[in-house]
């Protein structure tokens, strides 16, 4: 991964957005296992010339039930 942004961001005109998905989740034990990722991707390029890191928090939630609070219908 490295390698492949360095070969754009090694030229002086470009610079190089990385979008990193992060996991938020509910509990404070669920954070170990779910966001070693995205914290390996980050320490990776913290000191890297004219790359941008870009996360996006998206929520887990306990599987069947709707981001409202409601029951999931069947089918959807």
């Amino acid at each position: 991964m490295l390698e492949e942004v360095r070969r754009f961001s090694s030229r002086p005109d470009t610079i190089v957005n990385v979008v990193i998905p992060e996991a938020v989740v509910t509990k404070w034990w669920q954070f170990p296992l779910h966001s070693q990722t995205a914290l390996f991707i980050k320490r990776l390029f913290l000191y890297e010339d004219r790359v941008v890191l870009t996360s996006v928090p998206f929520l887990l939630e306990r599987q069947g039930r709707h981001p409202t609070g409601a029951s999931q219908p069947a089918g959807v």
